[in-house]
């Protein structure tokens, strides 16, 4: 399917879109400009090069010893650092505002409770020296080298927007914890939990490093309407879209030019210009800004692709002034921040119960070994000496065996003991793993109301994610309401019909009241997010509507920020079905196919429809 359109309609588009009433806008009113279907475009600036100036620049703090470590919030880790005077150095995998920088501001806690990454970071970076700093070659990732009283490990901060984690590495090279543990029901291919081998991140396929490019071959292979920039995001390494606007920017004068106005001579100069920065280490920080003095953008070069730019001492400053600027207050911060509260709190307890009903669970073999012990005593309780704390007896298979006894008791209480501890450790094993089941489920619903939360736009979304809780037993019943949510999105594209369900309770709706057993399903692989129907009336479906119905099952679901890959799976409705003993939208699948989305960022070329009754 060929998705690309010109650089003018995909503009006139996106302005229809956020501006309904005809004005035109320009590009930044664009970006910041909101609407009823949650559609907009949020730039992203940190890239490879960002973080090569900024690994340059902490090249000065090496040596440099932990005097603090806080958790600003619940995405981020804070370091104090000491060399000679007081740095505090800031890495977020925020899902949507990852980033790393340098700042002389005091870095406050934000997370109360101690967690166990933070004990973690207490006993091995607390106190410990900075003793190396290291960027894998065209990754978005930073590794941290500490020496301290505990022994040497590493700090990995991968900033990856939605991907992005900050991990705790031993000297043994396994994970001690991470911000955001993974485990391998949401990615079989790399598990980050502790005990586990650190595995760095995947180079997404078909990129390449920037001076590594064929770009004869890879312009020629290349749909010459599409954007540039869109075509480069896909297939380089370590480039934003703010960077590979610039590339266009200055290979062809144009950032937004299309992939038939570029020569792969004009691209590899470009490339060469930019990234001729890393061997002379000759960096330029700037920010830029629009008509308002707003910071639109920050970069380690001057960039020619804006109007107006200015130049920042150092890249930290540049991206301290972009964040401070574009993280606008939410305006229902209180309330999304009272439902968060009560997801963690559930998530807590959900964990404190799997984690005591694993230490519940006895091995098989011990099992059998304290049956075999009651029973050995009962047939050998007249060689037991009394008040013995330990007796060796010959069990069935001619062997010597080592009994624990409790000296108080006589041999045939002391048998009794083992067949009661065998007896509550068989009925344990039979209740234990359903129970475990069920809490699993508990804990993916809460994963998936904590992205229905992230993700909604008003009041009454939010609401929806509250009601959820109390339906399930984890909060009390509000005492006022403000109204139903605006229910799942409908979209109408010639004679076929596509539904988006924006929470739990609106994936069960789309999914299972308004699908018949013919229609598409589609849903991230792997990830909370919505649940997509394309209606088919029993019709063949058209692959482009297909793709389509996936990018906005990856745009409304935790995919929504990043430029990586995305999987979508597809299947028919009548082979989705509900978890049993599952809460709202919790389903399994068969006979799925996968759709893949290059950028889920991107805003879906597809308009709301305006009757959302109209069936």
């Amino acid at each position: 399917m060929n998705r690309s359109r010109p650089a003018a309609g995909f503009l006139e588009e996106i302005n229809q879109i956020l501006c309904p009433e005809g004005r035109e806008l320009s590009t930044h009113e664009m970006l910041r400009r909101e609407c009823a279907c949650p559609i907009y475009v949020t730039p992203m600036h940190v890239d490879f090069l960002t973080l090569a100036c900024l690994r340059d620049d902490l090249d000065a703090l090496l040596g440099a010893r932990v005097q603090q470590v806080v958790l600003p919030d619940n995405h981020s880790v804070g370091l104090e650092l000491y060399a000679g005077q007081r740095f505090y150095l800031f890495l977020s995998a925020h899902p949507k505002h990852a980033r790393a920088l340098l700042t002389k501001d005091k870095l406050r806690r934000g997370v109360d409770r101690e967690t166990p990454l933070l004990l973690l970071l207490r006993k091995w970076v607390r106190g410990a020296r900075l003793v190396d700093i290291r960027q894998p070659p065209w990754e978005r990732v930073l590794i941290f080298h500490f020496d301290g009283e505990s022994g040497p490990c590493r700090l990995v901060a991968e900033i990856m927007e939605r991907y992005g984690n900050i991990v705790l590495v031993g000297p043994d090279g396994c994970v001690l914890d991470a911000l955001k543990r993974v485990g391998p029901q949401l990615n079989r291919y790399r598990v980050t939990l502790p005990a586990h081998p650190y595995q760095p991140p995947p180079v997404p396929p078909h990129r390449r490093p920037p001076l590594e490019i064929d770009w004869a071959g890879v312009l020629a292979g290349a749909d010459p309407d599409q954007p540039l920039h869109h075509l480069l995001t896909r297939r380089l390494l370590g480039v934003s879209p703010t960077l590979a606007r610039e590339i266009a920017a200055r290979g062809t004068h144009d950032p937004q030019c299309l992939v038939g106005a570029a020569s792969p001579d004009s691209l590899n100069a470009a490339v060469a210009d930019l990234f001729e920065v890393l061997d002379d280490g000759t960096w330029k920080p700037h920010v830029a800004l629009d008509e308002d003095d707003r910071v639109v953008a920050f970069t380690p070069y001057l960039p020619h692709q804006f109007g107006r730019v200015e130049p920042a001492p150092d890249i930290s400053t540049a991206m301290a002034r972009y964040f401070r600027e574009n993280l606008a207050a939410d305006t229902y911060a209180a309330a999304r921040g009272q439902v968060l509260a009560l997801i963690e709190a559930a998530t807590h307890r959900m964990e404190r119960a799997l984690a005591q009903l694993q230490e519940q669970l006895v091995d098989q073999d011990e099992m059998k070994a304290w049956r075999q012990n009651g029973e050995l005593l009962l047939a050998y309780q007249g060689q037991v000496p009394p008040g013995a704390r330990q007796v060796t007896l010959t069990d069935h298979t001619g062997g010597q065996r080592a009994i624990s006894l409790d000296p108080t008791l006589t041999p045939v209480e002391n048998a009794q003991a083992y067949f009661d501890r065998y007896g509550r450790a068989r009925r344990g094993a039979k209740r234990i793993p359903a129970r475990m089941k069920t809490l699993t489920n508990d804990r993916a619903y809460l994963e998936q109301l904590s992205t229905d939360l992230s993700l909604a736009e008003t009041r009454p979304d939010i609401d929806a994610v509250r009601d959820a809780l109390t339906a399930a037993g984890w909060a009390p019943k509000q005492r006022k309401h403000r109204g139903p949510s605006a229910g799942p999105l409908h979209f109408r594209i010639g004679e076929f019909t596509i539904h988006v369900g924006r929470n739990a309770r609106q994936n069960e709706e789309v999914t299972f009241k308004r699908a018949k057993p013919d229609d598409l399903w589609l849903h991230v692989r792997g990830q909370p997010g919505a649940h997509v129907i394309l209606k088919s009336g029993k019709q063949t479906v058209p692959e482009e509507l297909i793709q389509r119905a996936a990018e906005l099952a990856a745009y409304h679901s935790t995919a929504r920020r990043g430029g990586s890959q995305t999987a979508v799976d597809v299947t028919s409705r009548r082979f989705v079905r509900r978890i049993r003993g599952g809460h709202p939208g919790m389903v399994t699948y068969r006979n799925e196919r996968t759709v893949w989305v290059e950028d889920p960022s991107v805003v879906p070329s597809i308009h709301q429809r305006t009757s959302p009754n109209d069936e």
